[in-house]
């Protein structure tokens, strides 16, 4: 083409030969700071390709992968609504790359008795407020299908009271969070059915209801953490404390309680120390439950929450956490551990790898805030481990700061990943290169050379699709280049 140089380009096609095998792929977060955007990664099971997935939304957390491996849900405050507190489920299409929102959550308030969705944070200092509500639905899962979405929606509404005559401008905010079970279509991001509610009591004391939900893999339940007493053991004569426990919900019922899966018992004991009378206390709570990928087994963490008078002086202060994985079958049966952590450690998210030999989790020191243990850990010192499924070889993928693990099925070969094609065009000014026979979601590299040998990467990025075209501009001074495809 005239007035441009002649271009000799030599395409060559290199392939590694490391085994994938049934690790796939994990997505998961990166939360550097407490103010920080999150943000979104993805690893492979041997620790290499650790790279940022980019997303245009504004924090990305907690995703959750498909079954199938071709999508990815993720919690996100809305684009462009700043002043907006309640967050939305968003979905993304990893082979193609778009995303939509798969939720419709609004604020609400309600001013002088009419019911209004504005951005709450428009409002902040407004008097005529007399009740709001806002959603924070962070925990979620795929329908069998891939059609419907299952959200844990930790629901905060409050009664905002006026101050006194003599300081009328006083407004203080009376509130708490309930956990609630909805079902949205993801065809049109609106309700499938009615919402549940998991617990009466408001989600500010000591449990962890609404801390999990998951979708069977088969069927139309769903099992998610919910409040509730438990039966107790120990010398004190109490028969009963407060605990938390996965149940089984069904999507497709007017009465949609189905069983507890799991059954924790708590202990409170009082003896007496020289002259004080001392109690001790160890509740159990359930939470973050995962179903493995043929439906037959649950995963969960179980969390004693400890409590000594010799610790505060009262027995109400929390000591530091004791965090366990177990694994249950679907039926109830064969509960069993698989590890015990070290007191002070946190989990908050568990995955099953595609072919169920192991569990990933994330783990953390547990936070303190205002010098009380938290259920819950430090994000920003968050790393993701693995164990076996029979709690062998526990060992860390991903150093700090990586949380909220989901583990894709992407790539699962059983050997080498396939030789990737290449071919050349014209397009423009430019050469456009096609590249075909990628796997999804795992990392390809273009190289450019003018001395074979002296390879210089000018791409590389994670694969959205089986074939690919990427834009190459040719350099005016060197008349020939050499461009090669490969697989890291």
């Amino acid at each position: 083409m005239k007035g441009l140089p002649t271009l000799a380009a030599v395409f060559l096609v290199v392939a590694s030969a490391t085994v994938q095998g049934a690790a796939g792929v994990l997505f998961f977060n990166r939360i550097p700071t407490a103010t920080a955007p999150i943000t979104l990664s993805r690893v492979n099971a041997d620790g290499s390709g650790d790279q940022a997935v980019n997303i245009n939304l504004p924090s990305a957390m907690n995703p959750i992968v498909s079954r199938d491996g071709r999508l990815l849900l993720v919690t996100s405050p809305d684009p462009g609504r700043p002043f907006k507190q309640s967050g939305n489920v968003y979905v993304v299409n990893l082979l193609t790359g778009a995303f939509g929102r798969a939720t419709s959550y609004e604020d609400e308030v309600v001013q002088n008795g009419v019911r209004f969705n504005p951005e709450l944070g428009r409002l902040f200092g407004n008097t005529t407020i007399s009740s709001y509500m806002v959603n924070f639905p962070n925990y979620k899962a795929f329908s069998p299908n891939g059609s419907q979405v299952v959200v844990m929606n930790l629901h905060k509404s409050g009664v905002v009271t006026l101050g006194s005559a003599l300081n009328p401008r006083d407004v203080e905010a009376a509130s708490g969070r309930l956990p609630i079970v909805d079902v949205y279509n993801l065809s049109d991001a609106l309700p499938a059915g009615p919402f549940v509610f998991l617990s009466a009591q408001a989600r500010d004391g000591f449990n962890q209801g609404g801390d999990g939900v998951d979708w069977h893999p088969g069927r139309d339940e769903v099992v998610a953490a919910v409040a509730s007493d438990i039966p107790v053991v120990g010398n004190s004569g109490r028969t009963s404390m407060e605990g938390t426990v996965l149940a089984v919900f069904s999507t497709a019922s007017i009465s949609p309680f189905i069983r507890k899966l799991t059954n924790p018992v708590g202990e409170i004991n009082a003896f007496i120390d020289l002259t004080s009378i001392l109690s001790t206390a160890t509740g159990a709570h359930d939470y973050a439950p995962a179903i493995s990928p043929d439906g037959a087994r649950v995963a969960y963490v179980r969390h004693t929450l400890r409590q000594d008078s010799r610790f505060d002086g009262a027995g109400i202060a929390p000591l530091p956490s004791i965090c366990t994985i177990r694994v249950v079958n679907y039926d109830g049966t064969g509960d069993r551990e698989v590890i015990t952590l070290a007191a002070g450690l946190w989990i908050t998210k568990l995955a099953w790898a595609p072919d169920a030999s192991e569990i990933a989790f994330d783990l953390a020191p547990q936070a303190v805030l205002n010098g009380f243990n938290s259920l819950g850990g430090d994000f920003t010192r968050s790393e993701i481990h693995l164990v076996g499924a029979n709690g062998a070889n526990p060992r860390r993928l991903v150093a700090a700061p990586a949380s909220f693990p989901t583990w894709s099925p992407l790539g699962f070969t059983g050997g080498p990943a396939p030789v990737p094609t290449i071919q050349v065009r014209p397009q423009g000014r430019d050469l456009a290169i096609d590249v075909g026979n990628l796997v999804p979601g795992r990392v390809f590299e273009i190289e450019g050379a003018t001395v074979l040998g002296n390879w210089v990467r000018e791409f590389s990025q994670t694969a959205t699709a089986s074939q690919q075209s990427l834009a190459i501009t040719p350099s005016p001074v060197t008349p020939v280049a050499f461009y090669r495809v490969r697989i890291p």
